[in-house]
């Protein structure tokens, strides 16, 4: 009787044949397919962060911007005279030595009220505290305490970053004031260094001049508090990563700074009448409304390692606001 053909040696060998292992080629193959997946899924997820990354960061630079730009148009709604051109009370016959540096945009005039709760001032007996008939300053007290409000002037500036700034962006924007009082110096009718007021005799707006130790006739002892400067925002380009070199204003207006178009402001200054002769006033000067434009873009990629954009197109836009100043002080009628 012969044995069994299916037996359990003949299933253990026959298992043993069908039994094969990867060859050296296939695992190197299958290993370099795997990689080549894997490393594709990682380099897209990298770029995914990296445009996530980039947008937020574009977004909030934008946000920023129109933080900024919300905020001077608010301040240049309360200026009741604006200079055509900033180096008007910036030159050197100013003598504006606390005056930070940067290029100077935009220098208006606005007024600032006194606090209603400085108790000192407001209890003061003007007769008393600045006693005499023709003291200028009992003159002062008084119509202080009428008006409740005090001339500032506002300049914005445009300063570049350096390596040695806290600052990490391309350029920031600075905000200097000049208020004629300290919140300190009130009462006492202190005005600070430099300030001399422009409805003063001798003084005005359109020709307004700082202040030295003592102005003639109105026997003032002016303080050592002099002008503050405060960083506005950061991150603003600048006009070497511009495709153009000069702004561009409509026609009427004058361009602030004229070499810059990353931070500028065109103010109407046209004539009334085509070619005036000399003598015939602009439109600034009659007694009606200036309308100033202010233009803003901000950088966020320079000065940030492994941050760029793909190209000009893909920075932050240029933003622009319209504003009708309501002042016409100093301004002659026709």
């Amino acid at each position: 009787m012969s044995r069994p053909k299916f037996g359990l040696s003949y299933w253990l060998l026959k298992s043993r044949k069908n039994t094969r292992g990867f060859t050296l080629i296939e695992l190197l193959v299958t290993l370099i397919v795997g990689s080549i997946i894997v490393g594709s899924l990682l380099y897209l997820v990298v770029e995914l962060l990296q445009v996530n990354r980039r947008e937020e960061v574009l977004t909030q630079t934008q946000q920023d911007m129109q933080r900024a730009l919300d905020y001077i148009t608010r301040d240049l709604r309360e200026a009741v005279y604006v200079y055509t051109s900033p180096q008007e009370v910036t030159n050197v016959a100013n003598q504006v030595t606390d005056l930070p540096p940067g290029t100077p945009v935009l220098a208006f005039w606005r007024l600032d009220p006194v606090d209603p709760g400085n108790t000192t001032f407001w209890n003061t007996n003007c007769e008393t505290a600045f006693p005499g008939s023709n003291n200028p300053r009992q003159a002062e007290c008084d119509t202080l305490k009428i008006r409740q409000s005090f001339y500032t002037l506002v300049i914005y500036l445009q300063q570049t970053n350096n390596a040695n700034d806290p600052w990490g962006g391309p350029s920031r924007i600075i905000r200097y004031e000049l208020p004629k009082y300290s919140a300190s110096n009130v009462a006492s009718l202190t005005p600070r260094r430099g300030y001399w007021d422009p409805t003063a005799t001798g003084n005005d707006f359109e020709d307004w001049r700082r202040a030295a130790t003592a102005v003639a006739g109105q026997n003032l002892v002016f303080g050592n508090t002099v002008g503050t400067s405060t960083v506005l925002v950061d991150y603003v380009d600048t006009l070497g990563n511009s495709t153009a070199t000069a702004p561009t204003c409509p026609t009427g207006y004058t361009a602030s700074p004229p070499n810059s178009n990353t931070f500028y402001a065109c103010v109407s200054n046209a004539a009334t009448v085509n070619n005036p002769t000399p003598g015939q006033a602009n439109q600034a000067d009659q007694g009606v409304n200036q309308t100033v434009e202010v233009f803003l873009r901000g950088n966020a990629t320079d000065n940030r390692p492994g941050f760029a954009i793909a190209s000009q197109a893909s920075r932050t836009p240029t933003l622009r606001s319209e504003v009708l100043i309501r002042g016409v002080l100093d301004k002659a009628g026709t």
